[in-house]
């Protein structure tokens, strides 16, 4: 499940978004909000998978506030303004959706994220012989990490850190529960 939140200031726009999200079985609406500024606060408490945000919002725009996110989760704009998604791109949208926005077109960007997220997940790999090690995904690269070569693991939320008695961390997008 990817776990999202929209953030519009037009009521009937917000509610058309939270509508898809819901009908949209992969997606999990976790809440959502009617300016950036809230949806900032949240952020700070709640780790998110994914955001659906409007771009031309009072006192906070969307690509402010993508901008001003240290860690930002996968965002895709949904907006009347096709002007800024070059802009929108460069923050690493997954998508840039105009408004009407009619559910196919929902359901393409939202089946575009899911394909995103699906690539990231590490798929274990089976041994018959050995178990004194794991591989990780780390800088697009499946890698063999001996136990006995692992000083510590480091928690950051999606992500962990991996420190090795020797040579640089390695850094994978996975939870301390699944490692």
């Amino acid at each position: 499940m990817i776990q999202c939140i929209a953030i519009e200031d037009e009521p009937l726009a917000l509610s058309q978004i939270e509508s898809y999200i819901k009908k949209t079985p992969f997606l999990e609406l976790v809440d959502s909000f009617d300016n950036a500024l809230e949806a900032l606060e949240f952020l700070d408490s709640q780790p998110i998978d994914l955001i659906f945000t409007d771009i031309n919002m009072p006192d906070l725009n969307g690509m402010e506030f993508v901008k001003s996110l240290r860690n930002p989760p996968k965002v895709i704009f949904t907006t009347a303004y096709e002007e800024y998604a070059i802009e929108g791109f460069k923050v690493d949208a997954l998508d840039y959706l105009l408004k009407p926005i009619g559910y196919p077109d929902f359901l393409k960007s939202a089946n575009k994220a899911k394909t995103w997220f699906d690539s990231q997940q590490v798929k274990p790999i089976e041994t018959t012989s050995n178990d004194d090690f794991l591989f990780i995904k780390s800088e697009y690269k499946v890698i063999r990490v001996n136990f006995a070569d692992i000083k510590y693991i480091e928690g950051m939320r999606e992500y962990v850190r991996i420190h090795l008695t020797h040579g640089k961390p390695l850094m994978s997008l996975m939870s301390m529960k699944k490692i």
